[in-house]
């Protein structure tokens, strides 16, 4: 498999760290194929998943052959950081990115489907770095062990060679001298001298590789603290973008909504508006059609009145002259006054 083609986090994909030892991969990469193997586990869900996702044959498999082999996995180890990149770089932007098969345009997706997409994301990352965090810390636990292992041997390989070293500058001092001349004290072999110089000789050695295995654990160590603190920010940061995109979607949502609210009041505006304006007009209608109506019904009753006045005084008229004439008329009556009394 040429560099280029790895895209796949394999200390992941074996629960392990970057520290790991051979006999720790070895025993991850069996722990998991035992695991996830369909012989051994009846259950459909574990058998689709180990056929389909990542922790699979071929993928454990990948991951076992690199980081088994020296040369391979320092290769990797020295492009991982960029593979880490790209993996949650690749990871942030899936789901900004809808597949083509389903949609031509992220827009055509509605604000709520692209938050519940997002937060599908975050969710699938924040599962993914709970794991990898795991890992780390493992790692990190595992090597801190290991350190105060290594200071406590090496502690005490110092306190031996340091009381070997007493006894050999006691053994060469002139006290020593005299007295072994006094008392007569059994010189040691020379099978027994190149013994014991083997012995402070081999611990001297094993002090100086242990004192390099604890350094090489400290590097180890802080690049184990370091790559947990990069993946965290990592994470943080590609969270805090989709949070700010989730509020971007949510605040479109509020402004839509806004808008909407706004139409259907200014809808209702002019319903009530209109309905207003037409009561009004009713009104003024029918007002002008009782001031058009009120000057005709005051000439009819004018009319009228003017037709009784006029029948009264002509009543009026005729009465007078009769009575005007009669008393002129009475002297003169044939009747000898008498008619006027019928």
């Amino acid at each position: 498999m040429s560099p280029s083609q790895i895209t796949e986090d394999y200390y992941m994909i074996l629960e392990v760290g970057q520290n790991a030892t051979s006999e720790m991969i070895v025993a991850a990469y069996k722990r998991l194929a035992l695991k996830l193997h369909p012989d051994r586990n009846l259950n459909h869900d574990t058998t689709k998943e180990f056929q389909l996702k990542n922790y699979n044959k071929l993928k454990l498999g990948q991951a076992y052959d690199t980081l088994k082999d020296v040369s391979k996995r320092r290769e990797y180890d020295r492009r991982r950081p960029s593979i880490n990149r790209e993996y949650f770089s690749h990871q942030s932007t899936q789901t900004s990115r809808p597949d083509s098969t389903s949609t031509s345009r992220p827009e055509s997706l509605s604000e709520a489907a692209q938050i519940a997409a997002l937060q599908k994301l975050k969710h699938d990352r924040d599962e993914k770095w709970r794991v990898r965090k795991i890992a780390i810390e493992l790692s990190i636990f595992e090597l801190r062990r290991g350190i105060r292992q290594l200071e406590q041997e090496i502690k005490i390989l110092n306190i031996t060679l340091a009381a070997e070293a007493v006894a050999v500058a006691q053994k060469n001092s002139w006290g020593a001298w005299l007295l072994s001349a006094i008392y007569k004290r059994a010189e040691d072999s020379e099978e027994e001298k190149a013994r014991k110089d083997r012995g402070i000789q081999e611990r001297r050695i094993e002090k100086d590789m242990k004192e390099r295995w604890l350094e090489f654990r400290k590097v180890s160590l802080k690049n184990e603290e370091d790559l947990l603190r990069r993946t965290k920010e990592e994470v943080d940061a590609a969270d805090l973008c989709d949070n700010k995109e989730i509020q971007r979607l949510r605040d479109v949502m509020r402004a839509r909504e806004q808008m909407e609210r706004q139409e259907k009041e200014r809808i209702e505006r002019e319903r009530l508006a209109k309905i207003w304006k037409e009561h009004q007009e009713q009104r003024e209608r029918e007002e002008a059609e009782r001031f058009r109506k009120t000057p005709a019904d005051i000439y009819a009753r004018e009319q009228t009145q003017r037709r009784k006045e006029s029948n009264g005084q002509k009543y009026t008229n005729f009465d007078f002259g009769n009575k005007g004439n009669g008393a002129n008329r009475t002297s003169s009556c044939k009747h000898q006054g008498w008619w006027h009394k019928v």
